[in-house]
C-alpha cells in the first residue's frame, strides 16, 4: 500500500462543548454532527463495548486498557483507501518498482539465509520457498516497511467507519486479544493504515486464525520480529486459500487471434479458479490448446515434463491486465490463492513474477504498452544523482519518488522542452545521461555549497514534505 503521512486526529472532549456552543446559529442537526465529530471515537467505543460478547476471549479489562488512549485514524483511512497504488497506477509502473533487481537480489539472499526454515515450511504446508519469499518481498520489502500506525487504533477507527461490518469488528477484537495474550507488545504492534501488521502484513483476525511458529511447540508466534514465524504463517494461510504444491501460478501465452480476448478475466473475473465455483470465464488447458493458444515461446501448452497438476483438465483463466497490447497469462488456482491475499491483479502478478525471478526465470517476453517505462529503484537513484548534478540539491538519491524528485523532474522537463509529467521514467533519464558531462562541468556541486533553487513555478507546496514520507 502506498501510504503518505497524515496528521493523526485526536479530539478532546472539551472541544465537543465548544462546537455545540459555536453552532448556535445553525440547525440542531448540524450542532449534533459537530458534537459527534468532536467526541472522536468515544461514541463508537461505547457501541463496541456493548458488542464485546461477540469476542468472549477478550476481557473487559483488556478492552478498557487498550482503547483508553486510542487515536482517531479515520481521516487517514479514508484518504488512503482512495489512493491505493494497486488500483491507481498502471500495472507496469506498479511492477517496475516491486519486481526490480534490488528486490530480486535481496530475495535470493533470503532464500540462502533462511534455507533450512523455508524447506521445513514447504514440507509442512506445500508452499515453495520462492513464492513464500516473494510475498515477504512485496508486502514489506523483506521487513523494511511494516507500517507506522498502532494496530489497535487502525482497526478501531476502521470499525468505526462501518460498525455493521462483522469483519472489521473481528479484526479490532482480535487486535485486543493478541495484546492480551502476549503475541504482540504495544511498542511494536504497528502496521498499515488498514491494520495489517508484521513482516508479511496480516490482519489481526487472519493472523489469529492461521498463526504458525517455525519452532514446534512455541507458545508465542512472532511475525513482527521473527522471519521464520512470518514465513510459516504466510505458507499456512496460502495453503488454506487453496495453494496446490508444485503447480505454477501461471504461464505466459500467445493467443492465435483476437477472438479469445473475450475471455480476459481480471480481478474478481477469475474467481472461477476457486474450488466449487461455476466455470465462468475459466476453461481447461485442453480447451485453450484446442483453440491454438501456445506458450509465449511458441511451445505447446501441454506436453511431457510439465509441472505436477499441469494437465489437460486443469481449470485456468486468461489474464491480460493491459489488454491486447500487453502480455497475457493463463493463471491457475495458485494465482487465485495469491490474489486473495490482497485482492488485486497488480499485487498477484508482482508476487508471481518475483517468485519466477527468484527461480531464475526471465521477465515477461511481451513488453508492456508504454514508451516511457518507470525506472527501477536502482535507476531512480541514478536519475536523482543526475538531478543533483544539475543543481537540484534538495533531491536525495534514495530510490524513492517524492514531491522533491517530482518537482526537480518537472523543472528539467521545462528546461528541455519536454511534456510536463514529473514522471521518473526512462525518457528523462536518457536525456540527463546524455547531458551528464556538461552538467559536471557547468553546474555547481551540491556537496560544496548552497543548493541551487528550483524555478518557483516548478515547486509545488507539497515539496515541504520529506521524501521519506512517501513509502510503498
Amino acid at each position: 500500500m502506498n501510504v503518505r503521512l497524515h496528521r493523526i486526529h485526536r479530539f478532546p472532549l472539551a472541544l465537543a462543548t465548544a462546537s455545540a456552543l459555536l453552532a448556535g446559529g445553525g440547525s440542531a442537526q448540524a450542532a449534533d454532527e459537530e458534537a459527534s465529530a468532536a467526541q472522536g471515537l468515544a461514541p463508537c467505543v461505547d457501541a463496541l463495548r456493548k458488542r464485546l460478547p461477540e469476542a468472549p476471549d477478550v476481557s473487559p479489562r483488556s478492552f478498557e486498557q487498550y482503547t483508553r488512549t486510542a487515536q482517531d485514524l479515520r481521516p487517514v483511512i479514508e484518504a488512503a483507501t482512495a489512493s491505493q497504488p494497486e488500483f491507481q497506477i498502471p500495472i507496469w509502473d506498479y511492477l517496475a518498482r516491486r519486481v526490480d533487481a534490488e528486490r530480486i537480489a535481496d530475495g535470493r539472499a533470503l532464500l540462502a539465509s533462511q534455507a533450512a526454515a523455508l524447506a521445513a515450511i514447504a514440507q509442512r504446508h506445500g508452499v515453495d520457498a520462492a513464492t513464500n519469499v516473494a510475498v515477504f518481498g512485496i508486502e514489506t520489502d523483506y521487513g523494511r516497511v511494516q507500517g507506522r500506525y498502532p494496530v489497535v487504533d487502525a482497526t478501531l477507527s476502521r470499525a468505526c467507519l462501518n460498525l455493521d461490518s462483522a469483519e472489521r469488528r473481528r479484526n479490532f477484537f482480535a487486535a485486543l486479544w493478541l495484546l492480551q495474550e502476549g503475541h504482540v507488545v504495544p511498542e511494536t504492534f504497528l502496521g498499515s493504515w488498514a491494520g495489517a501488521f508484521g513482516q508479511t502484513q496480516f490482519m489481526p483476525a487472519t493472523f489469529k486464525a492461521y498463526m504458525d511458529s517455525a519452532t514446534e511447540g512455541a507458545r508465542r508466534v512472532d511475525i513482527v520480529g521473527s522471519t521464520p514465524d512470518a514465513l510459516a504463517t504466510t505458507a499456512r494461510f496460502l495453503a488454506a486459500l487453496g495453494w496446490r504444491s508444485g503447480l505454477p501460478w501461471g504461464v505466459e501465452v500467445k493467443l492465435p487471434n483476437a477472438a479469445l480476448e473475450r475471455f480476459n478475466a481480471q480481478e474478481s473475473g477469475h474467481r472461477c479458479l476457486e474450488r466449487g465455483q461455476p466455470q465462468g470465464q475459466c476453461r481447461t488447458l485442453a480447451q485453450w490448446a484446442a483453440d491454438g493458444v501456445r506458450r509465449v515461446d511458441g511451445g505447446p501448452l501441454l506436453g511431457e515434463g510439465g509441472a505436477p497438476g499441469w494437465e489437460a483438465e486443469l481449470r485456468t483463466a486468461l489474464l491480460m491486465p493491459a489488454g491486447a497490447e500487453g502480455p497475457a497469462w493463463l493463471v491457475t488456482p495458485n494465482y487465485q490463492a495469491i490474489w486473495r491475499y490482497n485482492r488485486a491483479d497488480s499485487y498477484g502478478l508482482a508476487i508471481g513474477l518475483l517468485s519466477d525471478a527468484l527461480r531464475g526465470a526471465p521477465p515477461p517476453r511481451q513488453p508492456w504498452p508504454t514508451d516511457d517505462p518507470l525506472l527501477s529503484r536502482r535507476d531512480l537513484k541514478e536519475l536523482q544523482a543526475l538531478l543533483r548534478a544539475r543543481g537540484h540539491c534538495e533531491v536525495q538519491p534514495d530510490g524513492r519518488d517524492g514531491p522533491r524528485t517530482t518537482a526537480a523532474i518537472r523543472a528539467e522537463e521545462m528546461r528541455l522542452a519536454l511534456p510536463d509529467t514529473g514522471r521518473s521514467g526512462g525518457r528523462i533519464l536518457a536525456r540527463l545521461r546524455a547531458e551528464a558531462p556538461a552538467a559536471k562541468e557547468g553546474a555547481s556541486s551540491c556537496a560544496g555549497g548552497e543548493a541551487a533553487a528550483l524555478p518557483a513555478a516548478a515547486v509545488p507546496a507539497a515539496v515541504q514534505a520529506s521524501e521519506a514520507e512517501v513509502r510503498r
